[in-house]
This record gives C-alpha cells, sequence and structure tokens, in this order.
C-alpha cells in the first residue's frame, strides 16, 4: 500500500484503496477487483479521517461543501450523503451500490465529514443514520452486487440505463434478470435487518445531518 498526495482535508497520506473497472470489463460475477493498469478509475482513502476521493484529484472544499447540501424545510439545507465507514461499504468494497452516489466527488465518513464543514467555516448537527430509506436500498443491492455480472444491476435497468443491447452480454442480462427476480426477496431478509443493526450501531449506509 503505497501513499499518494495528502488527504484534501486532514493532510495526512492518502492511500490506495480500490480500483474500479471500466464498463467495458469482461462480465464476471461478484465485481472483483480490476488490475490497476486496466481500470477506469483507482480511489484513495485516507486512512485518519476516512475520506475516499479519485487518484490525482484536486478537491474544492467550498464546491464539496455546496454539493453536499441540498434544500430543506423550513428554507434551511440539510445533509444527507453515503457513509464511506458504513457496514454495507466493507462488505461491499469496489461493489458497494452508493459507491457513485456521493453529490460531489468525495466519499464521506463522520470525521471527513466533520472536517469539511470545519474547513469550511461551518459546524454540524449530531449526525444520524436513518434507519430505513436510501441506506435499506443500497445495502440490499450490494449485497445483490456479489450475485450479479453487472453492478446495480436492479437500480440501472429500472432507470432505464441498462438494457440488454447495451449489456455486457445478452447472456450476463438475462441471468442477472432471472438472479435479481428470485434472489430479491430472499437478500432483503438478510439486509432489512443487516442494514437495522448498522443503523443503530452508527454503521448505518446513509449520514443525514444539518449545517448548524
Amino acid at each position: 500500500m503505497t501513499a499518494s498526495n495528502p488527504c484534501p482535508l486532514c493532510g495526512q497520506p492518502l492511500f490506495g484503496w480500490i480500483a474500479l473497472p471500466p464498463e467495458s470489463a469482461e462480465a464476471s460475477i461478484g465485481m472483483p477487483l480490476a488490475e490497476t493498469d486496466a481500470a477506469e478509475r483507482v480511489i484513495d482513502r485516507c486512512e485518519s479521517c476516512g475520506v475516499a476521493v479519485e487518484h490525482g484529484l484536486d478537491v474544492d472544499l467550498a464546491a464539496e461543501w455546496d454539493a453536499v447540501q441540498a434544500p430543506g424545510g423550513n428554507g434551511r439545507p440539510t445533509i444527507a450523503v453515503p457513509n464511506r465507514a458504513s457496514l454495507q461499504a466493507a462488505i461491499g468494497v469496489q461493489g458497494w451500490a452508493a459507491i457513485e452516489l456521493s453529490p460531489g466527488r468525495l466519499l464521506l465518513t463522520p470525521r471527513s465529514l466533520a472536517l469539511l464543514a470545519r474547513r469550511n467555516g461551518a459546524r454540524l448537527e449530531p449526525l444520524r443514520w436513518p434507519l430505513w430509506g436510501r441506506g435499506q436500498a443500497w445495502m440490499w443491492q450490494t449485497l445483490l452486487n456479489g450475485l450479479t455480472f453487472h453492478p446495480n444491476f436492479a437500480r440501472e435497468v429500472r432507470a432505464g440505463r441498462l438494457r440488454a443491447a447495451n449489456a455486457r452480454g445478452r447472456l450476463p442480462f438475462a441471468l442477472d434478470s432471472v438472479v435479481t427476480v428470485l434472489g430479491a426477496p430472499l437478500i432483503a431478509l438478510l439486509s432489512i435487518p443487516l442494514e437495522l443493526v448498522a443503523a443503530l450501531l452508527r454503521r448505518g449506509g446513509e449520514l443525514r445531518t444539518r449545517p448548524a
């Protein structure tokens, strides 16, 4: 594990975490770690604050702070981001369903989110890990990713981004369809209690808070 550029939040070294395979990669179950020279992107992580960021990427912390804030009730912004310190992220690694869903360029943890706020002269209300909602969907999809050829198959098909015509092959697409339909209820029996326990232990898939 080789140190990379310093962490944009705490200044500690970044280390290589995962390599995400390109969309054109051959179909293989479980989203295995790609060879670095064949990967589309390499993601580094900070072992101090836990943040993850694409290797070599310049990060604008003001832009990141703006990106994580969304309009909320009473005219106050709300923050809801995937939690890189979650149980589902540890289980899925590069197959984590929320790995591409951060509103900014940083994959945040509770500590790194607090540092992002501080670096922008702000403070946060106490963090929450919702028991229901997106975190449950992400845990379900993460577990299902271990059985399918295509990452996030159910979500991508539902959104219309994945069809048999642009899949990694018609046979892998057909097999993923069968696995998803037959496996969805069984996976939910495991994913729902697993995410509930994770959220209660403050390792849920989604972090929620507001600027104080």
